[in-house]
């Protein structure tokens, strides 16, 4: 029917290449796209060509009434977000009523939190979608994308770090020279390498088990090559068909340029 209104995808923009990638894809193929932009969040990319709505994280119902005139459907959460601190909180009705449930489920760690998010868009009628259903290259099959490769066997290590997740304690781990650990906590992957990469670490990063893969996926990028080369690390290893590679491309010139690994592997 001529005049009928397209159903249009909301983003919920943390900060991070992914959500811009996703509003370009959406131009290119016509599906109309608008994003909900945090403050304190540092963005990059330009969101000019799109409604947005700038808004503090827990303004719920301004991101719900704003999704609604904007005849969305769809909605997916993208990027780095900070936790605020509770007393900096001034949440509007639909907030307080969101944080009362997030609040019940805080102490039983981030996959809670974001099941309860995701309850709560679900419930003012979106669909909650991964990333991946509008970029599917983000991930790789089971190979080694680099000239050089990891020589040693990472079975132990990849069960420690699946070990890791199922306590929802974090999505990687460094392997060290002398087969010690370390543990990846609520600080993120860059604060791991930064404090406890060293010469040979590799660091391995995996989909929590009991993970909701359209929530929160792992991802890595060109930063985390860089930050594992400025610390001496040897390369990197990614769950197949689960963990987002941010320009591929690039992350693959600069690992051979550099003499570094990264290998893809099923866990």
């Amino acid at each position: 029917m001529s005049g009928e209104i397209k159903s249009a995808l909301g983003i919920l923009a943390g900060e991070g290449a992914l959500p811009h990638q996703v509003t370009q894809y959406c131009i290119e193929n016509d599906i109309p796209v608008c994003a909900v932009l945090f403050e304190g969040c540092s963005y990059v990319d330009d969101f000019s060509n799109i409604p947005t709505h700038q808004t503090r994280i827990e303004k719920v119902g301004s991101v719900f009434k704003f999704f609604k005139r904007n005849n969305v459907t769809d909605v997916v959460m993208i990027g780095n977000l900070s936790r605020p601190e509770i007393l900096s909180l001034r949440p509007d009705w639909q907030g307080i009523k969101t944080l009362i449930k997030i609040a019940r489920v805080f102490s039983k760690g981030d996959d809670a939190l974001l099941t309860t998010l995701r309850s709560e868009i679900e419930l003012q009628g979106f669909t909650v979608r991964g990333v991946d259903y509008y970029l599917n290259d983000l991930t790789s099959d089971p190979k080694c994308l680099t000239r050089t490769t990891c020589a040693i066997d990472l079975t132990f290590a990849v069960m420690e770090t699946l070990r890791h997740g199922q306590a929802d304690k974090g999505q990687a781990v460094l392997i060290h020279c002398d087969d010690s650990f370390s543990y990846e906590q609520r600080q993120g992957t860059r604060h791991l390498i930064e404090t406890y990469g060293r010469k040979g670490s590799i660091l391995i990063k995996a989909m929590k088990p009991q993970q909701d893969p359209d929530l929160d996926r792992p991802t890595v990028g060109l930063q985390t090559l860089k930050t594992l080369k400025e610390n001496n690390c040897a390369g990197l290893v990614v769950e197949a068909d689960a963990v987002f590679m941010i320009n591929k491309g690039e992350m693959i010139s600069y690992a051979n340029e550099n003499e570094m690994f990264i290998e893809v592997i099923n866990v």
